[in-house]
């Protein structure tokens, strides 16, 4: 009888140890799916890319009024300690990489992080700086490079959260004020917009707004 008991216990506990460990790979997968997903499949890199150039269309075809026309920007001190290239770092979700500057989007994209064209700069913000990059990247990107170079994390980013942008070797500090999830841009008054898709197959992307103060 007792042995009987202990073969019930055991299955019991096998049953139910089975059952957490389906659960915790649920977990696991749900979290780790889109890069799982976006890593193996050149398609869903392609559809992302056509989602973000999407909003493009919108961004080229806005036309400034005088009043959003902003003052001429002061420039920070010259720093020859730093890096001669332009980079975005934003500390809080790991990004620390290159800023494209290619006309084309596709290229820009591909390389990283990418600033659109015919927008603001840190030096001539009349204009917002608008920057955007892939959530999941290429499936030839390393682990390190799509860390640092996609906007992966940047729904974690918060208002109050800090951006730097080094600019021609002069460090740009800018704050974010507000944080939403749209189909397009809703306010061309930010210093900086930030911008990715939320999914592949989603026309809502992630933008954060913000003010420089540095």
């Amino acid at each position: 009888m007792k042995n009987k008991m202990l073969k019930l216990i055991s299955k019991v506990y096998l049953i139910i140890g089975i059952i957490l460990i389906f659960f915790a790979f649920s977990i696991i997968a749900i979290t780790f799916f889109p890069q799982i997903w976006y890593s193996l499949s050149k398609t869903a890199t392609e559809t992302e890319a056509a989602t973000i150039q999407e909003q493009l269309t919108e961004i080229n075809e806005y036309e400034p009024g005088e009043e959003i026309k902003k003052p001429e920007t002061t420039l920070p001190p010259l720093d020859t300690s730093l890096p001669k290239e332009n980079i975005l770092r934003i500390t809080s979700i790991g990004v620390d990489s290159k800023i494209s500057q290619e006309q084309d989007a596709d290229k820009g994209l591909e390389e990283g992080i990418w600033i659109v064209p015919d927008f603001g700069t840190p030096e001539t913000n009349d204009l917002p700086i608008i920057i955007a990059a892939h959530r999941f990247g290429y499936v030839y990107w390393s682990s390190d490079f799509r860390q640092k170079s996609s906007f992966y994390n940047l729904p974690k980013l918060k208002v109050g959260d800090r951006v730097q942008i080094i600019w021609d070797q002069r460090s740009y500090e800018y704050e974010v004020y507000k944080a939403e999830d749209n189909t397009q841009i809703t306010d061309y008054e930010a210093d900086l917009i930030l911008y990715t898709c939320r999914m592949y197959n989603s026309p809502v992307r992630v933008f954060r707004y913000l003010n420089r103060v540095n």
